[in-house]
């Protein structure tokens, strides 16, 4: 499982659990520049994330008959590389709300002005992007508590990313496109209609271009980017144990 761009394990809610109530094990491992402090991800490439889970998956695979991967936000994205770079065949994929566009109504319109930031050299480690309302959540109660905890520092999600960790994304964002035709295995897309950070039109591209002969979306109606702590996290988490469950499609 891989979380998304400044963010742990909690990115997936009481999912984790989920998946070992029905004789799963799970592996979350934390991303290069992330646990620690946001600065951290200045240095980090898409690089140094790939090459993490490569080594994980590679790892694993020589373990256990099937590996699944699943993945949130920048996780999602990052899941595609992988699955694309392993040939992975021994396995299902699960998407949810892949930023493939960061076209959803929650944007700045100054956020284009992104790319000319991108070429004044050093600029894009200075400048600090921070996480605002509403974090992904909908549901007003669940934000409130990530609002405090947020405040309080207490380590559930960094308060800002810097802006190189952003460019790292939109490099990630090019270069899934070109990988999704690799992808082979089963697949399922969850994403909510109401995304605030990345509209329905990703996942509908994803579920397009994908080359797997079988893909299942599911759209949301009632969350934002982070379904997983969301007002449908239940139909999330119910959607995705059937999938992980379910024969084997392709064989």
């Amino acid at each position: 499982m891989i979380h998304g761009l400044g963010g742990t394990r909690h990115d997936f809610g009481s999912l984790d659990r989920k998946f070992e109530q029905i004789g799963c094990d799970v592996y979350l491992p934390s991303l290069p520049g992330h646990g620690s402090r946001p600065d951290q991800l200045s240095g980090v490439s898409l690089r140094d994330y790939m090459h993490l889970l490569s080594r994980t998956y590679r790892d694993l695979i020589t373990r256990y008959e099937r590996v699944d991967v699943a993945g949130i936000s920048m996780g999602a994205l990052l899941a595609v590389m992988l699955s694309a770079r392993e040939r992975m065949t021994r396995g299902r994929l699960i998407l949810l709300s892949p930023p493939l566009f960061l076209d959803g109504w929650g944007g700045s319109r100054l956020r284009p002005l992104r790319y000319l930031m991108y070429c004044v050299p050093g600029l894009r480690h200075l400048i600090r992007v921070p996480e605002g309302e509403p974090f992904g959540i909908k549901n007003d109660r669940i934000r409130n508590l990530i609002r405090r905890a947020l405040q309080k520092g207490s380590g559930v999600h960094y308060p800002y990313v810097p802006l190189a960790a952003i460019a790292q994304v939109d490099w990630m964002r090019f270069a899934v496109k070109r990988a999704l035709p690799r992808v082979a295995c089963e697949t399922l897309v969850m994403h909510s209609e109401e995304d605030e950070v990345t509209s329905i039109r990703s996942a509908e591209f994803v579920c397009e271009h994908l080359g797997s002969r079988d893909v299942t979306l599911v759209r949301l109606t009632d969350s934002y980017h982070m379904i997983t702590l969301d007002n449908e996290r239940i139909t999330v988490a119910d959607r995705t144990l059937a999938f992980v469950q379910r024969p084997d499609m392709l064989t």
